[in-house]
């Protein structure tokens, strides 16, 4: 099994080089996957889920995993994933944490 990988709960999560770097530069051992209701004119549209550094404000909404050191709360209101990437995307000030594998189908 890959070292970066950890099961928990039926999930892998895997957080990328790129994504614990970040995290360390930021000084944070904690981080949120949470679900984004848009809604354009009375349609509810799906988009990848938003992850942010820290802990979130009710912590009792999302399954806790632990990854390499680093907590990973992942809103209860969300699908489970077999297998979930954490990468970041852009460079400098604008860089920030993604969910890479994110497929939406319609």
């Amino acid at each position: 099994m890959d070292p970066n990988l950890k099961m928990s709960s039926n999930m892998n999560i895997n957080i990328t080089q790129k994504a614990m770097k970040f995290l360390q530069k930021a000084k944070k051992n904690k981080l949120y996957i949470k679900r984004i209701v848009v809604t354009q004119c009375c349609i509810p549209l799906s988009t990848p889920p938003a992850v942010r550094k820290g802990s979130p404000r009710k912590p009792e909404d999302f399954h806790e995993f632990i990854f390499d050191g680093i907590t990973v709360y992942y809103d209860r209101d969300l699908i489970p994933k077999p297998k979930l990437t954490i990468d970041t995307e852009g460079l400098g000030l604008s860089e920030r944490l993604m969910v890479s594998d994110w497929v939406i189908k319609y």
